[in-house]
């Protein structure tokens, strides 16, 4: 049985632990991640042989940051010289790299993966800070000549390849595996009966555009029975707090621990998904919240103008806004009703059968088995 080194810079999300499910049982699987929230989020470990941990918090793009990425790297090729795998699973480029460093350090005839689940912010930057773009300029750099070296290539998004990577990756097999939603990571989701006297909105996850979340807020406070419920991590704490405090309507409950979203999800009504088109990213990146959305039959807010938002429009399971409109926001959440949320229900489980999970899952095995088997 084929050995297979799972490398991520964070902890293992439900989209990565999908990957685990897909090979368990046909490969023998291995992690090393970086946990930059000191076990606050815990991991399944059941379907792994072993697990290898860099501790240590670091968010933001700062000069430790960059010390600390590069001790992740410097600790992936130590595990790998350890472990001696077939295949390397390398999520984000800082996996890359150090798959790359090894296979030129030590093993020529390792294969490797790579899944893409971002744009690079060094052709997109999302910041001004100079040197974050220097040291994103030189990622995307390192990226495009270290591609090339992949087996094939992992999308959540058929958008990532279609707007970026097609110009410089067309060559190189790739197969789709979007965020879907394992029914697992949900388990303890209890719909309450009738309408709810007062609309939850609901986001969870990483808060990356503090923008969205501010507008979103405003635009709850001026819905007379709305609240907007936050929780999951962000790269600045400050900022999240002061939106928090200045919007009594508002509420952030931190880092939730893994398996607990499902319960969470039980006092929802709305999920919102909408991000800053002015990040390119945002533009064509398909979220967990999506498919959460539809595996709860809960409608769902998104971007307009958007990959996101055409799908969400087509199947009918929520909205598209301009996030600066916070009328239009408002309005959603006071005109929701029961016939509204039954529609949307409905339209959400003709949705489910797009993104079934196990068939996402074998299509993966099957990817592996062509190339490794």
């Amino acid at each position: 049985m084929k050995k297979v080194v799972m490398l991520s810079p964070m902890v293992p999300d439900p989209r990565i632990m999908n990957r685990v499910d897909a090979l368990h049982g046909r490969y023998r699987i291995i992690f090393f991640f970086w946990d930059r929230f000191d076990g606050k989020i815990s991991i399944d470990e059941s379907k792994l042989e072993r697990v290898y941990v860099k501790k240590g918090q670091s968010r933001g793009m700062r000069v430790s940051t960059f010390f600390g990425y590069m001790g992740f790297i410097a600790g992936a090729i130590r595990v790998l010289r350890h472990e001696r795998p077939d295949i390397i699973h390398a999520y984000r480029v800082e996996s890359l790299i150090a798959a790359s460093l090894y296979a030129f350090l030590s093993d020529r005839d390792v294969k490797i993966v790579y899944e893409i689940a971002d744009l690079p912010s060094c052709v997109f930057p999302r910041g001004r800070n100079l040197l974050k773009k220097a040291l994103a300029s030189l990622s995307g750099r390192l990226e495009k000549r270290l591609i090339k070296h992949a087996s094939f290539l992992v999308f959540t998004s058929p958008a990532f390849y279609e707007y970026y990577y097609q110009s410089f990756a067309a060559d190189i097999p790739r197969v789709i595996q979007e965020c879907v939603v394992n029914p697992e990571v949900l388990a303890g989701y209890e719909r309450a009966s009738g309408f709810p006297s007062t609309v939850t909105m609901a986001f969870y996850g990483n808060m990356r555009y503090l923008d969205s979340i501010e507008c979103a807020a405003a635009a709850v406070d001026s819905v007379d029975k709305a609240r907007f419920s936050l929780a999951g991590f962000t790269q600045n704490e400050k900022r999240l707090k002061r939106i928090v405090e200045a919007h009594p309507g508002t509420t952030n409950s931190g880092i939730f621990k893994g398996g607990s979203i499902g319960k969470m999800y039980s006092g929802v009504d709305v999920i919102y998904s909408a991000y800053e088109t002015e990040d390119i990213n945002a533009r064509v990146l398909l979220p967990n919240k999506y498919y959460e959305a539809i595996m709860l039959g809960l409608p769902v807010i998104v971007s307009e103008g958007t990959y996101l938002s055409e799908l969400v429009l087509r199947h009918g399971i929520g909205y598209a806004v301009d996030i600066h409109d916070t009328e239009r926001l408002a309005r959603i959440l006071r005109d929701l009703d029961e016939a509204e949320m039954a529609r949307i229900r409905k339209n959400c489980e003709k949705a489910r059968g797009l993104y079934d999970v196990a068939k996402h899952n074998k299509e993966l095995l099957r990817t592996y088995d062509k190339y490794f088997g």
